[in-house]
């Protein structure tokens, strides 16, 4: 009667280990397709250790349950008794594949690249500038080029997950200064706000290149205006510019001929204006003794 018992109890404890197995075999598959054919296709070298390891272990436990329902589905087919060997090979090799997988897991190289786009309100680019970027234990700093692009060379990877420090200035712009954590090496999008005043500056001389004071300088249309000084030298702030925008100098002055400049504002500060006066020629109209 205790035989009968055994014989029929057989067939359940091998539907439970070939369910083991199946299931077990299915689950390996899936991880090892979703790192093959999603994880790796994406960058490596930007994966997160953590989730390789996540991965690994999933992989390792569903191998070792796959290994422990073969045998053990094998030890009850064949009336073996299930000893050590066949209960705990299965865990045996789930734990060689999780620690020799450990050593595979990707290390970043020291050669990474992080990039910087500055753009400015209206997500136009910046294309003047420096870009300081201050990490725990060294800076680097580079300048903005035509595209509003700074590029960062060999940041070693070991500073991801680490703060630092982003600053952004440039002419005509309001800096910018972020304390953030590198979570990854994606380009860092920036954006900076125009200054709303720009400064006019430039010098009024004769064809003797002598400075000429007391000339008056105004931005036309405007009510933005001032006089040269004892050097010739002149200075008009004037808010509510912006790049692009294109302005008109007139000077005037008793003695000398009226000039106009017209130019492009393209930076905050324009200080490079010339004015070469020239005097009037005072006409004689006494008339002439006989």
């Amino acid at each position: 009667m205790i035989t009968k018992t055994a014989s029929s109890q057989k067939p359940v404890s091998v539907a439970i280990y070939l369910l083991i197995s199946v299931t077990s075999l299915i689950a390996a598959a899936g991880i090892g397709y979703y790192y093959f054919h999603y994880m790796k296709q994406g960058s490596t070298e930007k994966m997160d250790d953590r989730i390789f390891y996540l991965v690994l272990v999933l992989f390792g436990m569903a191998a070792s349950a796959l290994i422990f329902g073969i045998m053990n589905s094998y030890a009850t087919l064949k009336g073996i008794q299930a000893d050590v060997t066949y209960k705990f090979t299965g865990p045996v090799v789930g734990v060689i594949l999780t620690v020799l997988g450990g050593f595979m897991i990707p290390k970043g190289s020291s050669d990474q690249i992080l990039s910087i786009r500055v753009y400015d309100q209206d997500k136009n680019p910046v294309t003047r500038g420096r870009v300081t970027l201050s990490f725990p234990h060294y800076q680097r700093e580079a300048s903005v080029n035509e595209k509003g692009m700074v590029v960062f060379p060999e940041i070693p990877y070991d500073q991801l997950r680490n703060r630092i420090i982003i600053n952004v200035v440039s002419d005509g712009y309001a800096g910018v200064t972020i304390d953030t954590l590198l979570g990854n090496f994606d380009p860092i999008n920036l954006v900076v706000n125009q200054s709303k005043v720009i400064q006019i500056a430039g010098t009024v001389k004769d064809a003797a290149d002598r400075p000429i004071k007391d000339v008056d300088i105004v931005v036309d249309g405007t009510p933005y205006a001032t006089k040269s000084i004892n050097d010739g030298s002149f200075r008009i702030p004037i808010p509510d510019y912006h790049f692009g925008d294109r302005i008109t100098l007139v000077t005037s002055h008793p003695g000398y001929e009226d000039k106009i400049k017209e130019f492009d504002i393209e930076s905050g500060e324009i200080n490079k204006i010339e004015f070469v006066l020239n005097p009037l020629t005072i006409v004689n109209t006494k008339p002439k003794r006989k």
